[in-house]
């Protein structure tokens, strides 16, 4: 192989792993935030389920959506789906 054909290859391996960089890294980025946001809603759902005392407070907490940052978001699920996925057992690590 002559060097201008390595030269070649390392240019272009260099220019990939350039061009998917920013990918990786924003994707790393997105995923640290949804799992903070996560993190928020499993304990407000665990500070809700703290306080019930009766199978009707258990129902209630089972309907009741968190809200994120302080805002209701369409479409994410009630506490009790978190809990049936048995999510709100542990604390956090």
């Amino acid at each position: 192989m002559t060097d201008a054909r390595r030269l070649v290859i390392v240019l272009v391996v260099v220019a990939a792993v350039v061009a998917l960089l920013p990918v990786v890294i924003a994707r790393s980025h997105r995923l640290q935030v949804m799992r903070a946001d996560l993190t928020e809603v499993v304990a407000e759902c665990r500070a809700r389920y703290a306080g019930t005392r009766t199978a009707a407070d258990t129902a209630a907490a089972d309907a009741w959506q968190p809200p994120l940052h302080g805002l209701p978001r369409p479409g994410d699920p009630a506490c009790g789906a978190y809990r049936r996925r048995n999510m709100l057992g542990a604390g956090p690590r």
